[in-house]
């Protein structure tokens, strides 16, 4: 009996591990799926309401490096394809009937998305994607000025792979802050809530590069409008502590002067406080930038402890006009919170503000104040 017993113990401590060791029974190996790399979404040109799917997808066979063979050019390294759908989902679905293996939106990095469908809205779109579980939250949704599609067939020539080359640029942009990392991710987290709007990376394409001209502003779903370069690296210093692109600035009581700074290092406070004689709140960013002084075209003729505090004070009247610049048409013309004000507000102040103010509405009335305190590192060599 007690031989029985044991072997019986024995026999259920076996195939414990058989049956949760499984084997991959629904694998499918790489060679049999279609990767896409990229996604373009535009309006069909023949039916105004029917979606234009166009995806980039790489041939392994044609690539630099594999199977030992030295790879083709841009063109033939990729395929291009396109498709229409009364939505996106079916779109998807009409591409699968003129591929020969399943297709895999696993790898997909580059949500390409036209600006004249960003105007409209793009829940319906983002519905899809949102759902969708293949769909890689890190993925970086662009809006592109003209058709969608034009971003997905440029030949750069610095990549084989053109949507390679633009996820270098946006990888190695955001690294440096100069321009946003924002991803899906980021976009449906800034949908869902109420204490912030979301936004996108604009470019502009066109046969041989791609350009990065700002950030589309959302409201919701619905573009409605766009940050220039200048304005999106100080929105990055008051948004995220980035410390965004040069700062070239004419030099006064000059001809053709210039003088150049470069950010290095950026920290931000933000104070919000409560006006006891008038009752209304008032935000104040508080902005420290640390950079170099990397050129200087005339010279100022004045001792280096005169020149310090001139381009200090210089430097730090730019930045702060430059912010003004910013919050203008964030505030008056969208009315829309990219800043992430909301989300402090209502972290500090909810029983005594958020509970009784609608901020999608209030915003644009809200006081804003930015103060820049700029300290210069290093001013460069100089011959003498």
């Amino acid at each position: 009996m007690a031989k029985s017993l044991h072997c019986f113990i024995l026999l259920i401590v076996c195939l414990i591990p058989m049956i949760l060791v499984t084997g991959c029974w629904d694998r499918r190996e790489l060679e049999e799926r279609t990767s896409v790399l990229a996604i373009a979404i535009d309006r069909a040109e023949t039916n105004r309401e029917h979606y234009q799917l166009t995806v980039q997808i790489p041939i392994p066979i044609k690539i630099a490096g594999s199977s030992g063979k030295g790879g083709g050019s841009n063109s033939d390294a990729v395929k291009i394809m396109s498709v229409t759908g009364r939505t996106v989902s079916d779109a998807a679905n009409n591409l699968q009937m003129r591929l020969n293996q399943r297709l895999f939106l696993g790898h997909t990095r580059v949500l390409a998305i036209s600006e004249d469908i960003a105007k409209q809205g793009i829940q319906d779109i983002m519905d899809n994607f949102r759902r969708e579980p293949q769909i890689r939250r890190l993925m970086w949704p662009i809006i592109v000025k003209g058709k969608a599609s034009t971003l997905l067939e440029i030949k750069p020539g610095l990549a084989q792979i053109p949507v390679v080359f633009l996820m270098d640029l946006v990888e190695n942009g955001s690294k440096m802050g100069t321009i946003p990392d924002q991803t899906l991710g980021d976009y449906f987290n800034q949908t869902s809530n109420k204490t912030m709007e979301p936004f996108m990376n604009m470019v502009e394409a066109s046969k041989r590069e791609v350009s990065w001209k700002g950030i589309g502003v959302f409201r919701g779903h619905k573009m409605i409008g766009q940050l220039d370069r200048e304005q999106t690296w100080s929105l990055l210093q008051l948004r995220d502590e980035k410390k965004g692109g040069d700062i070239i600035i004419p030099l006064p009581n000059t001809k053709n002067g210039y003088v150049t700074f470069r950010p290095h290092f950026v920290k931000k406070r933000l104070h919000i406080n409560k006006d006891t004689s008038t009752n209304t709140f008032i935000a104040t960013y508080h902005c420290e930038l640390q950079g170099d002084i990397v050129e200087l075209t005339e010279n100022m003729k004045v001792s280096p402890e005169k020149f310090i505090l001139q381009m200090q004070a210089l430097i730090k009247k730019e930045m702060e006009s430059r912010a003004k610049k910013m919050l203008q048409p964030l505030k008056k013309q969208y009315n829309s919170d990219i800043l992430k004000l909301g989300l402090t507000l209502r972290a500090l102040h909810y029983r005594d503000y958020w509970e009784t103010h609608n901020w999608k509405e209030d915003f644009k009335d809200f006081p804003i104040r930015v103060i820049y305190t700029i300290k210069l590192r290093r001013l460069g060599m100089e011959m003498q």
